[in-house]
């Protein structure tokens, strides 16, 4: 290597070494300077005209009519209390608080509702599956987001915040 380039480098490396913060190359500048997300925020919606792969299309036009039709399928037992206790703390708590009662970090900037209330324990539970579903007022969809058993797991837990738990209609 020619004594010029070795002075190169080493002029190169000594400005690496002694400089306060790191900076990004020009080929990766957007690693360091890039849009962030919120939490539970999709990156991208997905292509329009494509299917998931397993996608079945919910059939109720509405969260009244699913109250109606659906049935819960999932045994309010102490696995999917758990999962369902896991997917809350993860995407509902942040609004409806840790026991549902809209005391959430960002209940105070939204319209949530306490779901502990007698309103909605006497709701059905396909209404509260449609909900998480379809979504409703300021609750965004999660449709897209949870399997259908994840969704029954959700409802049990609801029920269980309730105070409800194992009263739930499952068979």
């Amino acid at each position: 290597m020619c004594a010029s380039c070795r002075a190169i480098l080493l002029a190169v490396a000594a400005l690496l070494a002694f400089s306060s913060s790191a900076a990004a190359a020009p080929w990766d500048w957007d690693m360091s300077k890039q849009q962030s997300f919120r939490s539970n925020e999709m990156a991208r919606e997905p292509a329009k005209g494509t299917v998931p792969l397993g996608y079945k299309p919910f059939p109720y036009s509405s969260n009244d009519e699913a109250g109606e039709k659906l049935k819960n399928p999932v045994k309010s037992d102490t696995d999917s209390l758990a999962r369902g206790r896991r997917l809350w703390a993860s995407n509902c708590a942040t609004c409806h608080g840790i026991t549902g009662e809209a005391d959430g970090p960002v209940a105070a900037f939204l319209t949530v509702p306490n779901i502990t209330e007698g309103f909605y324990k006497s709701r059905p539970d396909g209404r509260i599956y449609g909900v998480i579903h379809n979504g409703q007022n300021q609750m965004p969809r999660y449709g897209y987001k949870f399997s259908s058993a994840e969704k029954w797991d959700l409802v049990n837990y609801v029920r269980k915040l309730q105070g409800a738990a194992g009263e739930s209609s499952a068979q």
